[in-house]
């Protein structure tokens, strides 16, 4: 909880729910202090649309760039990416102003971090981890890249990529197979050929064949937008 907290001060991202304030009750309980976010999840979102129209998925994955980004800069991996953990404000005049929140198992690099988890352990949500992270090996910021791709994928398809009836089901689809790319899912969908080129490259299963910076990914979303 004071990991989360620290975390998400520590970024200084208009695009990251910020914490204000935190510390400890006197019955030993912790607390911190956030902003208000007046609007919906991006999985509330997708409730209601879905799949969205490629102008909105573009606009949101460059503002999950620049939040992620961000705390890229700072040694900070979030891990634990999906629609629960973003929502989309108005701010001003504009809507689907992105802020992410929940930092709650980010990784902290730089040598004063403590180790929060042991190897082979397995945090995160299924459906939105990267192949190494389901297999409890080592991550890297290329791990949030990766779960950037699947909210694409899932704004443009209806539907996640890999799913299965049980936890394993997934994590071993993760790990061992390609997803349908988004122009040949059924029925067929209306993505422009540089989002699936885009999409697909964030899914890749090594991290070396994914983007290797969120400065990247965000360049070619802005290609496709532009």
């Amino acid at each position: 909880f004071r990991r989360e907290a620290q975390s998400a001060s520590a970024i200084g991202s208009q695009h990251i729910c910020a914490v204000s304030d935190f510390g400890s009750l006197p019955d030993g309980s912790t607390y911190f202090v956030m902003e208000y976010l007046d609007g919906p999840s991006l999985k509330g979102a997708l409730e209601q649309q879905n799949p969205m129209p490629v102008p909105r998925i573009v606009d949101i994955g460059i503002q999950l760039c620049d939040a992620l980004g961000a705390a890229h800069e700072r040694g900070i991996v979030h891990r634990d990416l999906k629609p629960d953990n973003i929502h989309l404000v108005k701010q001003g005049s504009r809507i689907d102003f992105v802020k992410v929140l929940d930092f709650g198992i980010a990784k902290v690099g730089g040598a004063s971090a403590k180790k929060l988890t042991a190897a082979g352990q397995v945090f995160g949500t299924p459906h939105y981890m990267s192949p190494e992270q389901c297999a409890g090996r080592e991550v890297d910021f290329r791990t949030d890249i990766y779960a950037i791709g699947v909210m694409l994928y899932e704004m443009s398809c209806g539907r996640v990529p890999f799913d299965a009836d049980n936890l394993m089901g997934v994590l071993t689809k993760h790990v061992y197979e390609n997803p349908i790319p988004p122009r040949e899912f059924p029925p067929p969908v209306q993505v422009p050929p540089g989002l699936e080129a885009v999409i697909l490259k964030c899914l890749a299963k090594q991290p070396d064949q994914r983007y290797q910076t969120m400065a990247g990914l965000r360049a070619d979303l802005v290609a496709v937008r532009d």
